[in-house]
């Protein structure tokens, strides 16, 4: 797991800290496609602001939320993020430039890019 400073996020919760330990992210706002795909410890972009995803979060053992585009989650979302203790960010950042900020503190997204052939240059 690795520690990342969220200051270019604002904490929506009581219980959200200045760092989150986390393995990865996933970028999506589908939220079967979360459900599927996401994987525990991972921090999850999405622009939904809706309490479900509480639920997925809580479901898939999710690092923390962070609602993209400016976006502000629902006071219920707030409350259940609280309840459940699901750290929940939000940023005026766009989920593609919030990724490329996470993917550039984080050692093993610059490993598997690499691994895949994609070089820096392109």
């Amino acid at each position: 797991m690795r520690k990342l400073d969220m200051s270019p996020t604002a904490p929506a919760s009581a219980n959200t800290a200045k760092e989150v330990c986390f393995r990865g992210c996933i970028v999506c706002d589908i939220l079967s496609y979360a459900i599927a795909h996401a994987e525990k410890g991972q921090i999850w972009i999405t622009h939904h602001t809706h309490p479900n995803i509480i639920a997925v979060a809580v479901l898939k053992e999710l690092a923390a939320v962070i609602v993209a585009g400016g976006r502000k989650p629902d006071p219920e979302t707030i409350r259940r993020a609280e309840e459940e203790e699901i750290p929940l960010y939000v940023t005026s950042y766009q989920a593609y430039d919030l990724a490329k900020w996470i993917a550039s503190h984080d050692k093993e997204a610059d490993d598997m890019i690499t691994a895949a052939g994609v070089s820096e240059n392109e």
